[in-house]
């Protein structure tokens, strides 16, 4: 069973599942507990199923009672008949109807149970026996962006229709949270305690920085755009015996993971409109004189912090004389290339520069 691609009607639908909710053993508590350790990021979908399971018990018969009715039917036929011989009333003839009747309340109950659940959006959720002892479920159904802080510090700007969970108290060796929807995270630096976002099978580990995470359920793709300092990107599920990061990437200021849900790959992009990152008494920096091609490109660099890369070689006679106080990145590339007579490419999250020389 591929249980990591379950939604939460899967779950409640698979015996093996419902055997564990409604009569829970050593061994598939065992295994359920594993497996929420292994996949955190269903932990959603695993609770919506539970509470399905356990709604539908709620308001169906048990088998117990079932079988009993036939039987109670029988002791009061046999009384009345023992009471009376003039008029023999027979309930066994309504039997059949009044369970049809029973059991069609019960499919209307439990078909407008699961309307209701499906169409009642961010319901507030509790917490699995396989989760951490004490957990916080925030969830903004707002219009407005719902400020939160952390146990460490860090501050949450959590975004409509979204929902973060995450511990009272964050572990010694790790600090770990789980998004739903969108939200931009300024982290405490602490390097002994790695900061954990788990949202839709990507995972964005930080030692402290700023960035922001969509993750909508309903979105193809989950992006980690970086605002300050380096991000660590990579999928949930990759090969047991190897490093889950080797096959992540690492983000920079202005940089852009894109985790593609089907395919489960990553590819970085430049965000779409690169911020500067120095402060605007060094906007100078952009004002040349018969300045070397590669001192305005490493301008850019330091500004931006986004790798352009050139053949120095081939521009080492190109000079430019030129304001770019005004333009943003692209527009910036766009003037350069125009005079040096070159073009650029965004590839990789960086700038690559292809240019005949001058």
């Amino acid at each position: 069973m591929d249980y990591y691609q379950y939604t939460a009607e899967d779950f409640a639908a698979d015996d093996y599942f419902k055997e564990w909710v409604c009569f829970p053993t050593a061994e598939n508590d065992a295994f359920w507990q594993g497996f929420l350790r292994d996949c955190p990021e269903r932990y959603y979908q695993i609770e919506e199923a539970r509470r399905l399971i356990e709604g539908l018990n709620q308001i169906c018969p048990t088998p117990e009672v079932s079988q009993s009715v036939p039987v109670i039917w029988a002791r009061i036929e046999n009384t009345l008949d023992e009471q009376s011989t003039e008029r023999i009333y027979r309930p066994r003839r309504w039997y059949i109807p009044v369970l049809s009747i029973a059991a069609t309340l019960v499919v209307l109950i439990a078909a407008g149970w699961l309307f209701w659940r499906r169409s009642t959006p961010l319901e507030s959720s509790g917490v699995l026996a396989a989760a951490p002892a004490e957990w916080v479920e925030a969830v903004n159904g707002a219009d407005k962006t719902m400020l939160l802080q952390l146990p460490d510090g860090s501050i949450v700007k959590l975004e409509k229709n979204s929902r973060l969970k995450y511990p009272v108290e964050f572990d010694d060796s790790k600090r770990e949270v789980h998004l739903e929807g969108g939200a931009f995270f300024e982290v405490q630096k602490n390097p002994k305690r790695p900061f954990l976002v788990f949202s839709n099978g990507l995972v964005t580990r930080v030692l402290g920085t700023s960035f922001h995470v969509k993750a909508y359920q309903k979105d193809p793709n989950v992006t980690v755009a970086v605002k300050s300092g380096r991000v660590s990107v990579y999928a949930e599920r990759t090969d047991a015996q190897q490093d889950p990061e080797v096959k992540g990437v690492v983000l920079t200021p202005n940089q852009k993971a894109v985790f593609h849900r089907s395919e489960s790959t990553i590819s970085k992009v430049l965000v779409e409109a690169p911020l500067l990152l120095l402060p605007p008494v060094e906007m100078a920096r952009f004002v040349f004189e018969a300045a070397p091609a590669t001192e305005v490109f490493a301008a850019l660099e330091k500004s931006y912090g986004i790798k352009v890369v050139f053949d120095e070689e081939v521009l080492k006679d190109c000079t430019l004389t030129i304001n770019l106080t005004d333009e943003n990145l692209f527009q910036k590339l766009e003037v350069i290339c125009k005079v040096l007579d070159a073009r650029y490419k965004l590839i990789d999250g960086q700038v690559i520069i292809y240019s005949k020389g001058c």
